[in-house]
């Protein structure tokens, strides 16, 4: 597929693949995986929040650049048909962080406020950051005579700050069975057989090293599930288990297994979700972010620059993660030599300092009570969080918490100074002083009568004129293999999985048949599914606008019964890995 260069930077910076194969994305894991020691582990991360990524590899040594342009971070080999040859001599085997210091990557770690370091010990390059018995590794085949691994860990052990290994388990292109090397060899896809051997020979023999050698481990992080079945990924769980029975695994190890969900690359979604907690155990999906620009890795053109700008988003990032349940892992890239830049160090320091002060709202935070929160929100008994990145007139207002607020200060307020409250309904007004507001995000604490917040009923209703409104913001996604821009109020990536289910919980009063408009970008191809109870639609996203534009569908769809119900909409054929397709939502019209 031809893509421009706007494209080709947004596609450096994701990992664009989404699908499993498995009829489910999350959840396959029996509940005995659960045990006292995983459980133990998932309430340490629902308490973290927020952990230290690090993307660190042999990409760094061409810092971006191949054949004098430009190319991509960590997926410079794949982006630049870098061969295996070319890519051993240029980047492996010169890559020999002389500079790398344990102990400053702890103290970063927790000058940033976070509980827990994630680190490649292999990407998709396929070579190994540790002294593996695989020759392709750091020691041997660079010749480096450290294992920052074992330097790492046990920095970490001493420091009391957990550690876990990214681990691309099936995309590796210096293997020829390894998925994802076209260049090379034949095909990305491998035959089944070329694939089983890699995975038995290298991928397990390196993820047994990985859990046996380094002491405890907090997590392995898994990566792009492509030809993975359910024998491979119960193989690994099975390792995991063995070896490190407290260790969590992500969903991204495939077919729906794992101990947590893990997003696409920032991903965001628009409704408060806890479809991954148990009855009795907090389960968080987990999603990420870099401070690099172009990519997760070190590049000449994104390693060094200067964010100080984003610095509140950053801190924004966070709190509206934990508003929707999840839990943040914030990446840096260091430089070929092992040390982070300093402007990249900043970032991360930015959020520690906010924490400071203003980490109750965030460590052990439970999510928003609203299912759809206005803005970021956290919850704690008797107390809501609100994150304000912004204050209008030095007011603060909230719509749907119905319980009285007792008490209001700011949590940056020393003395707690109680703050003037008009509370009418299920609609508070908080007044904040501009003396009180902070630089970054203001936190506004309200206490309330009640432990558990008690909240208006969010489910969306049918217009006096029989219109239902179904917008992308008042949706919830089916998985979270897609994103949402909370500003523009738009899908992104939509459409790459049939599973990307829009589901709207709607109360319907006026039954009947209904004519369908949309609002969207258009497509040349895209097609989708509306499903009611009663009836579906295949809806057409073309002509291609590339412009927000609404539009009228040909056919109806009915909905019989009145009631509350769900109604949804699926990708169909035609749908493109990493589209600039934008979905804003639907309106069904009735017919008179």
């Amino acid at each position: 597929m031809q893509v421009n260069a706007q494209e080709s930077e947004s596609r450096a910076s994701v990992d664009y693949i989404t699908k499993t194969g498995s009829k489910v994305d999350f959840g396959k894991t029996d509940l005995s995986a659960y045990t006292p020691e995983i459980r133990a582990n998932m309430k340490q991360l629902y308490q973290d929040k927020i952990g230290l990524f690090v993307h660190w590899g042999p990409y760094a040594q061409l810092e971006g650049v191949w054949g004098g342009k430009n190319i991509a971070a960590e997926w410079i080999m794949n982006r630049g048909r870098i061969s295996i040859k070319e890519y051993e001599q240029h980047a492996a085997a010169q890559f020999k962080p002389d500079k790398f210091n344990a102990k400053q990557w702890v103290d970063i770690a927790e000058s940033a406020g976070m509980k827990f370091i994630v680190v490649t010990s292999k990407h998709h390059d396929g070579f190994a950051m540790y002294d593996s018995k695989h020759p392709y590794n750091l020691v041997d085949f660079a010749g480096f005579g450290r294992d920052i691994l074992k330097e790492l860990s046990d920095e970490c052990a001493k420091r009391g700050m957990n550690l876990g290994f990214y681990y691309s388990q099936s995309q590796d292109w210096h293997e020829k069975g390894g998925f994802g090397n076209g260049w090379d060899f034949p095909a990305r896809i491998k035959p089944q057989a070329d694939f089983d051997a890699y995975f038995q020979e290298k991928a397990v023999m390196q993820v047994k090293e990985l859990t046996q050698n380094y002491g405890d481990i907090f997590m392995i992080w898994f990566d792009t599930p492509v030809q993975m079945d359910d024998a491979k990924c119960q193989q690994m769980m099975d390792i995991v288990k063995a070896n490190q029975p407290s260790a969590l695994v992500n969903s991204r190890l495939g077919q729906g297994f794992g101990h947590f969900d893990v997003s696409i690359d920032n991903g965001n979604t628009p409704s408060v979700s806890k479809a991954t907690w148990l009855p009795d155990l907090k389960v968080p999906w987990q999603t990420h972010e870099s401070v690099t620009q172009g990519g997760w890795g070190y590049t000449r053109a994104g390693g060094e620059n200067d964010r100080s700008e984003s610095y509140t988003d950053f801190v924004y990032s966070l709190s509206r993660i934990v508003c929707y349940g999840g839990v943040y892992l914030l990446n840096v890239g260091p430089r070929p030599d092992g040390t982070i830049p300093e402007s990249q160090v900043k970032s991360v320091q930015a959020i520690g300092e906010w924490l400071e002060i203003n980490g109750e709202s965030i460590y052990g935070a439970d999510p928003s009570p609203l299912k759809f929160p206005p803005y970021a929100i956290t919850s704690k008994p008797g107390k809501l969080y609100l994150h304000m990145k912004e204050l209008s007139d030095e007011q603060v207002e909230l719509t749907g918490v119905l319980s009285r607020v007792t008490n209001a200060y700011c949590l940056a307020d020393p003395r707690k100074t109680s703050l003037t409250v008009s509370q009418e309904g299920a609609r508070i007004r908080v007044s904040v002083p501009e003396k009180l507001r902070q630089p970054r995000i203001t936190v506004v604490v309200l206490e309330l009568a009640d432990q558990v917040a008690n909240v208006v009923d969010e489910t969306l209703q049918q217009q006096e004129d029989g219109v239902i409104k179904l917008p992308v913001s008042r949706c919830e996604f089916e998985i979270r293999r897609i994103s949402y821009d909370y500003e523009t109020q738009l899908t992104s990536r939509w459409g790459e999985n049939s599973k990307q289910g829009l589901i709207w919980t709607v109360n319907v009063t006026h039954p009947g048949d209904f004519k369908v408009m949309s609002e969207d970008t258009g497509s040349r191809t895209y097609q989708y599914e509306l499903t009611t109870v009663d009836d579906s639609l295949v809806l057409d996203a073309k002509p291609r606008t590339g412009t927000l534009t609404r539009k009228s569908h040909d056919g109806t769809i009915v909905i019989a019964k009145p009631g509350v119900q769900k109604i949804a909409i699926h990708p169909m054929a035609g749908f493109e890995v990493m589209s600039d397709y934008k979905f804003k939502g639907l309106e069904l019209v009735p017919v008179r």
